[in-house]
């Protein structure tokens, strides 16, 4: 302690010139307009080019994520254009009392951001910045360059609400692609990344990675649209059929656009159904 005291004593001449030093800089910041205007010009610079700095990383890593999926979303688009072209290439030639019509359009699709995302209630919703001014409405299906992301529940002009696969209200029709068995999608709540597909006959003979498509018996999704993968599954103790937990191809947690579905011909699917069930 007294070897401290000692050096303060030795040194006293050195501080006080730093404390007087610190003092007159003070002063002369604080009297002196353009030597202040010049120090926080130059912070100003400084923490803006941190800023820009940071944001720039932050963007480089995002479009890196986002070319990820387009380029995910590109795959799988020309994956389906080859099985087309297959079929194509297997129909029959059309003899001269047919007709095929190859100008028409099942399906219409519309381009939406988020901007809100729910994934950890039991009642999930987003919210896009699309609206029935866009001609989006109620039950048109909601999808991601990966997936299924949902079904449309509300809308305004402007905006709409969209229900969750991870909501416990929610219940799609979906299908095993490799055996086309159906059953039906929900969620327990239980993890934001795995749904249940239940219903579906113990004896279908299922597979692990067996992946689940979207069924195509609603006018809301078109058949085969990629949910995801069963990672897990077991028989049911109440009745004959399996608890399947499906991993989503989709991360729910992390959703910047999504594309709207239409099917044209669901309204007049939909007064059809009407004139049956009176």
């Amino acid at each position: 302690m007294n070897q401290i005291i000692q050096f303060f004593i030795r040194t006293r001449d050195f501080f006080l010139f730093l404390v007087l030093f610190a003092v007159s800089l003070g002063f002369v910041f604080s009297s002196n307009y353009y030597s202040q205007s010049a120090y926080i010009n130059s912070a100003n610079a400084i923490s803006g080019n941190l800023y820009a700095f940071s944001n720039y990383w932050s963007s480089y890593f995002h479009l890196r994520t986002e070319n990820e999926a387009l380029t995910e979303e590109n795959k799988a688009l020309r994956s389906r254009l080859l099985q087309l072209e297959n079929k194509l290439k297997n129909l029959p030639l059309p003899d001269s009392l047919s007709v095929v019509q190859t100008d028409k359009v099942k399906y219409k699709i519309f381009k939406a951001n988020v901007i809100k995302n729910s994934y950890r209630l039991h009642k999930n919703y987003l919210t896009i910045d699309r609206g029935s001014n866009d001609g989006v409405r109620q039950d048109m299906g909601v999808l991601s360059p990966r997936g299924v992301v949902g079904i449309v529940e509300h809308t305004s002009g402007r905006f709409a609400t969209v229900q969750s696969v991870l909501n416990s209200k929610s219940a799609l029709n979906a299908m095993i692609k490799r055996t086309e068995h159906f059953g039906s999608l929900r969620w327990n709540t239980q993890q934001p990344n795995v749904v249940q597909l239940l219903e579906v006959p113990n004896i279908a003979p299922i597979q692990m990675g067996d992946t689940i498509v979207t069924g195509g018996m609603s006018n809301i999704f078109p058949k085969g649209i990629p949910i995801g993968k069963i990672v897990h599954y077991e028989r049911s103790k109440f009745d004959n059929t399996y608890i399947i937990d499906v991993l989503l191809f989709t991360d729910m947690t992390n959703l910047n656009y999504v594309y709207i579905i239409e099917d044209i011909d669901r309204e007049a699917i939909k007064e059809l159904e009407k004139q049956d069930a009176q």
